[in-house]
């Protein structure tokens, strides 16, 4: 056994330590960990998005791993999908592909894990054990150096390992000089005011004149909450003002509709473009007119940018992984999602705190807007206390598990219809309640609130500007 050697100073020098000894030998377990990421984002298109932030290519403890990872991003970044066959051609076009053991090696990836489920919680454990070889590495190194008797020297190594460290565990960092941020906001209040000059709204458009001028428009990374009692029409405000109007004016949209399935979505759709009436439709009964009314309905949905995603039980995880892989196609610029209640959260599988399970679902959609800077319309079910008063405009106390919603909404809208209450009523003015459908902006983080009124047909299907100003407050 190597003995220590003493110094001029008398301390005893530490000999080179391999970090596959201190550290154990890198656990198998933590192999196999490796391999089912990487396995995992083979599989599963969207499974990059939920571990790029939290790996990198030296997180990888194999060098053989560090260049699958390394061409997996390649690959994200270029917009093409992530599979066997994509990485496996990309590995071979830029000579990697024997340097990992060939394609075979690849194949047996793809067999070491059936789904990318737990892929975030993998992905942790990977990061996890890579700052674990960092710390050994450069604090064994500062030991060895403390042998030495150059002060300076040490000082340096030292505060170059504490810098490698804390830029470790700081990850991805937004941090940014104010300078920069001062550069970012000259360069959109510039685009603002061309914008402006055009006559163009800032946001994208909600359909809706009176509710452009009063929010601009649907703005980048806002969460905005939609939110009535049942048989109000949310859906049909989301599908006709939102969906429809948003992609008329060429703007993606991506739908989650956790409710209702695509094909009734797509009925919805048609009738609203088409003002076919409900009845003939559902009867079978459609006269020669609405024949022609919904050829040429179909014929103007199939050119818009509309994409929805019907499948029942998804998470906020899903929801993030599917719009990040959109944006990154520039394939959304606008999410719905229909309805807040029914999105599941890995802890509804055994929690019987449902308030909480509400606010993860509403914070981790406030992240996903904020991170991918696209607008998030979520709708949601308000709670019964409006039918126990004689007021039956909504309020923000009427949100169900209200708390985080509120608070973490950049907007909040309540669509109703005054004659669902109150069928022979009339606001001050004399109108009458009959297919009016009132907006109530009960929060706006970043412009005013107030009451914009809309027409409707009798079958919700179609809504129009009111173009009727100073309509005031309903009288019961």
């Amino acid at each position: 056994m190597n003995q220590p050697k003493k110094n001029q100073s008398g301390f005893q020098s530490a000999n080179p330590v391999n970090i596959d000894t201190i550290y154990g030998k890198i656990p198998p377990q933590a192999i196999d960990v490796e391999e089912a990421v990487l396995g995992a984002l083979m599989l599963e298109e969207g499974a990059i998005y939920k571990v790029s932030s939290i790996l990198c290519e030296e997180s990888f403890y194999k060098s053989e791993h560090q260049l699958i990872y390394k061409t997996v991003l390649e690959i994200s970044d270029s917009g093409q999908s992530i599979d066997l066959l994509t990485v496996t051609r990309k590995m071979k076009d830029n000579g990697l592909l024997e340097q990992v053991g060939g394609p075979a090696v690849i194949t047996s990836l793809t067999r070491r894990v059936a789904s990318s489920a737990h892929i975030e919680q993998h992905a942790r454990i990977i990061a996890e054990k890579h700052f674990s070889r960092v710390l050994i590495q450069k604090f064994t190194s500062c030991i060895s150096k403390a042998y030495e008797d150059n002060i300076d020297e040490l000082v340096e190594h030292y505060n170059e390992a504490t810098q490698t460290i804390d830029d470790l565990l700081a990850g991805k960092s937004g941090m940014k000089h104010i300078s920069t941020i001062l550069d970012e906001t000259r360069t959109d209040l510039e685009i603002r005011q061309e914008k402006a000059a055009k006559g163009e709204i800032q946001g994208v458009s909600t359909g809706l004149h009176d509710l452009n001028e009063l929010n601009n428009g649907w703005q980048k990374g806002d969460l905005i909450i939609v939110a009535a009692r049942p048989s109000m029409g949310k859906t049909a405000v989301s599908l006709n003002l939102f969906t429809k109007a948003a992609a008329k004016s060429g703007a993606n949209v991506c739908f989650f509709s956790l409710e209702m399935e695509n094909l009734k979505l797509s009925k919805r759709l048609i009738l609203s473009c088409g003002g076919i009436v409900r009845y003939n439709f559902e009867r079978g009964t459609m006269t020669q007119g609405d024949w022609s009314s919904y050829n040429q309905a179909d014929r103007e949905l199939r050119q818009l940018p509309i994409f929805i995603d019907d499948t029942p039980g998804v998470d906020v995880r899903h929801i993030g992984s599917v719009v990040r892989s959109k944006v990154r196609k520039n394939q959304c610029d606008l999410v719905v999602v229909d309805y807040l209640q029914l999105v599941e959260t890995p802890a509804s599988y055994g929690s019987k705190n449902r308030e909480r399970e509400v606010a993860e679902i509403s914070r981790g959609l406030k992240k996903v807007a904020k991170a991918t800077g696209v607008p998030i319309i979520l709708l949601a079910q308000l709670n019964r206390g409006i039918e126990n008063r004689d007021d039956k405009t909504p309020r923000l106390a009427d949100l169900r598990e209200s708390g985080a919603i509120e608070q973490d909404a950049d907007m909040v809208i309540f669509p109703w219809r005054p004659a669902y209450y109150n069928p022979d009523g009339v606001f001050a003015n004399g109108d009458s309640f009959e297919n009016v459908m009132m907006f109530e902006i009960a929060k706006n983080r970043d412009g005013n609130i107030g009451s914009i009124p809309a027409k409707h047909n009798s079958d919700l299907t179609q809504f129009f500007d009111y173009n009727t100003k100073n309509l005031t407050e309903p009288i019961f």
